[in-house]
């Protein structure tokens, strides 16, 4: 297995977003939001793309976690914990206290996020999303 800080082809992002269950998306669209990641982490097992997470954000203050996959063939081996490791590592270079860090977390990830000081939002918090038509 091999580690690399470089963005992967969006082709292979697409390819795994569905071999991890992520579901498709525009391979146009991933070429532009990959471009545009702050930070991204990509884990190859030869030439194939097997784990990948990435940060998004204004690189000041709002720093978002996304994409944290694992091709399903390789899921629990420590994977999503590496790149978590990782963008942890980044975080604590990059980031300041009042940095506004988020992500949103299909279960069970969350228990992985727990381990990287993620937590639920306070009651007086509400996450969420745009619903788009």
């Amino acid at each position: 297995m091999k580690m690399v800080y470089e963005k992967p082809k969006a082709e292979d992002y697409v390819s795994l977003r569905l071999r991890s269950g992520m579901g498709d998306k525009d391979l146009d669209r991933s070429k532009k939001a990959l471009a545009n990641s702050l930070f991204t982490v990509s884990l190859y097992e030869k030439e194939e793309l097997i784990g990948f997470g990435r940060i998004v954000g204004d690189g000041g203050i709002t720093y978002v976690v996304s994409d944290i996959m694992v091709d399903e063939n390789y899921r629990r081996r420590g994977f999503a914990d590496l790149i978590m490791k990782e963008i942890n590592h980044y975080f604590e270079q990059n980031t300041f206290e009042d940095s506004y860090i988020c992500l949103i977390a299909n279960s069970p990830a969350d228990l992985l996020y727990h381990k990287y000081q993620f937590e639920y939002l306070p009651q007086n918090k509400y996450g969420m999303l745009r619903k788009q038509s």
